[in-house]
């Protein structure tokens, strides 16, 4: 039996995709983990039903990376929304830095330079592009001194919710 190696399309594995599914889940563990150590109360949101833990197991199942960076995404998110006081928010993004070689903050860099160049085109062209700007909308507009910058932010939604006819 001779087999053809060139049109297998499981031949050679995507070693990428393994790894990029591999290193987001890391991500996830380690905070996960890091939250742990920081709080008992944190244990059903990582352990309980429906918590972190089972979700991951739950996508290893099928080991699908578009749902480990959804979760991915979600856990910074999560972590960045407060729940953690700045010394703790400071402890993770060092222990993420050391041990992945970016962390939350570097995240969130990217994040504002993606929405500057958005301000800049003048119009959210996407619905990821729209839940980057909602998001941060949503992070700044009790803020008095970014009022200007969240009402830049709100009419960007508003035109790409309602376009011109």
């Amino acid at each position: 039996m001779e087999i053809n190696l060139k049109k297998s399309k499981t031949y050679p594995p995507d070693l990428k995709k393994d790894s990029d599914y591999s290193v987001l889940r890391q991500w996830c563990v380690t905070i996960c983990d890091f939250l742990l150590s920081m709080n008992s109360e944190f244990s059903n949101l990582v352990y309980g039903k429906y918590g972190v833990m089972e979700v991951i197991g739950n996508i290893d199942k099928t080991h699908n990376l578009r749902k480990m960076k959804a979760l991915y995404k979600e856990m910074n998110i999560l972590v960045g929304e407060e729940m953690l006081s700045p010394k703790q928010m400071d402890d993770l993004n060092q222990l993420l830095k050391e041990k992945f070689g970016h962390n939350i903050a570097d995240e969130k860099d990217k994040e504002t330079e993606i929405i500057q160049k958005i301000i800049k085109r003048g119009k959210i062209r996407n619905d990821y592009e729209f839940e980057l700007v909602k998001r941060r909308e949503e992070e700044i507009w009790e803020d008095e001194n970014q009022t200007e910058y969240a009402e830049i932010l709100r009419r960007m939604m508003g035109d790409y919710e309602v376009p011109e006819a």
